[in-house]
């Protein structure tokens, strides 16, 4: 298992298109995934429960992998995050 914390950059936080897209990056890996964030714990290759969480722009998340291919994935997902999906 490792963990890496990222800073959400997008304007609205992890509305529903920077979810969507880290959703699918957590689902193209075998690995478990999810996000720490404030007192949830949330699954990562979930839409859905990313949104639950109300990530705001300028929030720390905590990215958990655990598995095969834990690193690639975790790498991934925080640029991801760090470049805020580049999305607008």
């Amino acid at each position: 298992m490792i963990t890496g914390k990222a800073v959400v950059k997008n304007e609205k936080g992890l509305h529903i298109k920077p979810a969507g897209k880290m959703s699918s990056i957590a689902l193209s890996y075998s690995c478990m995934a999810y996000l720490v964030i404030r007192e949830y714990r949330v699954n990562a290759k979930s839409v859905l429960g990313i949104l639950s969480a109300q990530v705001k722009k300028g929030e720390e998340i905590e990215i958990v992998c655990d598995g095969e291919d834990e690193e690639k994935a975790l790498n991934e997902l925080i640029n991801g995050v760090n470049t805020g999906f580049d999305l607008p």
